[in-house]
């Protein structure tokens, strides 16, 4: 080969070379460019108080009802800007709903019922001891329903729905109720459909409700305003019928308190408080059955129990097992104003037998470290914090099926550790609960499998008494304090998901700012509820 034709051959192979690694270069560049263009996008932060994430809800349509505002926390709030009720998505970002107002110190769900048994509707409370109720239709905005008592939704009773969900009903209660000999009002129907009134009773002390219409008990008063009469009357949704007139024992004994619950067959239970001012001046309680067709009434069973049913707490309880079979009630037990024995009655022979002898802990219009009691959606399980003068306290989860079945007990932890929330998952596989210390200290957030007695841990933490369920039970969204390096600092209080299954946590508010070492800008939110519109 001639030097000409080697220096070509030479040039022809290095340009060979080049293009080869021209065509390697734009690949690369290439698979780079793709590669960046199938990553997810980052997330971005929707306001200042939102802190990126990825949407965590089990359903992208899924929204959080919030009350958020500024302060270390509810009760730490400012009264003068109290904050808003806003919407809030998986990733943080909120959309107001309506504004808190000025003074409100109250914002709750209206009891432990507050949700209609449909999901399609929620009513919540906004005030001071006084303030008003509110009711949501799907993520509409809520509409006030009536200037009413806190005690309104203090829950056990006081405002419940219909289990078709087409009415509500609560006690519109006298101002000064709490402080009362006993707590009464107006009871009020409502149309849920369109927040008509269909009821108002007066001097109404407890009522129930079923798809029929609605029983409830009125108390009538003497001169010296002592309940001597008690009568129960059913309201079939366009008229009411007396069907039980009740008295005292003797000329000087009075009513202090009822419950009413109606069966599922239809019959009506009483459990009343009554006292005597000579002779045996303890508070005892008496259960009555009433049968509505023949207006049958019958004093089944009494005694002397050792507490006084106290008008700022809701002391006297019945709940009734899925089949009827059972009704369980509640007895002061003279430890504190809202502690309780729970008794469960035998419906087929009247027989009674004690479940819990004291220390089940009520709902108290002051509030609680503790937890109020919840029933599980299915009927079957009933939930409380059972505590004790030592302030050991435990979750205590007994069957409402059969009294006979051994209740589920987890201990909150050492002496003084309290069940701060607990919550149902809505299929009543589950309770969701938080245990441990509290006021910012260490405590557990965990779950318990109802079928098995099993609890297990989700994650540890610093959590609040803000819990809210996912629909599906998947997640838990809770407030956790931050607690900062500096002692001397105060803790804010942030709002996160749990995944149930992983415990894979996310957050989605960031409750304060620290600043050279300083927290500033102290905010908080804390769910109401989950909503699916």
């Amino acid at each position: 080969m001639s030097g000409a034709e080697m220096k070509k051959s030479s040039s022809s192979g290095r340009s060979l070379i080049l293009l080869l690694l021209l065509v390697v270069l734009i690949g690369g560049l290439a698979a780079v460019v793709i590669a960046m263009k199938n990553q997810p996008a980052a997330p971005i932060e929707a306001s200042s108080n939102a802190v990126a994430a990825a949407p965590v809800f089990s359903d992208a349509g899924d929204k959080l009802l919030v009350w958020t505002g500024q302060g270390a926390g509810p009760g730490q709030h400012s009264a003068a800007n109290p904050g808003q009720i806003v919407f809030m998505d998986g990733t943080g970002a909120t959309t107001p709903v309506m504004d808190v107002p000025p003074q409100t110190t109250r914002v709750m769900a209206c009891g432990d019922e507050a949700s209609s048994p449909d999901g399609s509707k929620f009513a919540f409370y906004m005030g001071l001891d006084s303030g008003t109720l509110y009711m949501m239709n799907g993520a509409d905005t809520p509409q006030r329903v009536a200037d009413v008592h806190a005690l309104a939704c203090l829950g056990n009773g006081t405002f419940q729905w219909s289990p078709d969900s087409a009415r509500y009903g609560y006690i519109a209660y006298e101002p000064g109720a709490e402080a009362s000999e006993f707590a009464d009002g107006f009871l009020k129907i409502m149309d849920s459909r369109n927040q008509s009134e269909l009821l108002s009773a007066e001097n109404v002390v407890a009522f129930d409700m079923n798809n029929d219409g609605a029983a409830y008990v009125s108390f009538f008063t003497n001169d010296k305003n002592e309940a001597d009469e008690a009568a129960v009357i059913w309201w079939n949704g366009s008229a009411e019928r007396e069907l039980a007139t009740l008295r005292p024992n003797a000329e000087d004994c009075k009513f202090s308190s009822a419950s009413m619950g109606i069966a599922p067959d239809g019959s009506l239970v009483l459990v009343m408080g009554h006292r005597c001012k000579s002779g045996d001046t303890r508070t005892s309680w008496q259960l009555y059955t009433v049968e509505p067709e023949s207006r049958t009434t019958t004093l089944a069973a009494s005694d002397f129990q050792p507490g006084l049913f106290a008008s700022f707490a809701r002391t006297n309880n019945l709940y009734f097992s899925p089949d009827g079979q059972w009704v369980f009630f509640t007895v002061p037990d003279g430890v504190t104003a809202n502690t309780v024995g729970v008794k469960a009655v035998q419906m087929s022979d009247m027989s009674i037998s004690d479940v819990v002898e004291r220390s089940a802990l009520m709902p108290t219009y002051s509030g609680n470290a503790n937890a109020f009691p919840a029933v599980s959606p299915d009927g079957k399980w009933l939930a409380f914090v059972e505590t004790t003068p030592n302030n050991d306290n435990s979750l205590y989860l007994t069957s409402l099926v059969d009294p006979n079945i051994a209740p589920i007990v987890i201990e909150a932890g050492s002496r003084g550790d309290t069940v701060s929330a607990l919550a149902f998952t809505s299929d009543s596989s589950r309770l969701v609960f938080v245990s441990g210390g509290d006021n910012s200290a260490n405590n557990s957030l965990s779950a318990v499998e109802l079928n098995s007695g099993n609890d297990f841990r989700l994650s540890r933490g610093r959590f609040g008494a803000g819990l809210a369920l996912a629909p599906n039970g998947s997640e838990v969204v809770v407030t956790d304090w931050q607690v900062v390096e500096d002692p001397k600092e105060p803790p804010y209080l942030n709002l996160i998901t749990v995944n149930v299954d992983s415990s894979e946590t996310t957050m989605l508010f960031t409750g304060g700012e620290v600043v050279d070492g300083k927290v500033t800008n102290q905010r908080f939110a804390t769910p109401l509820t989950w909503r699916r519109p």
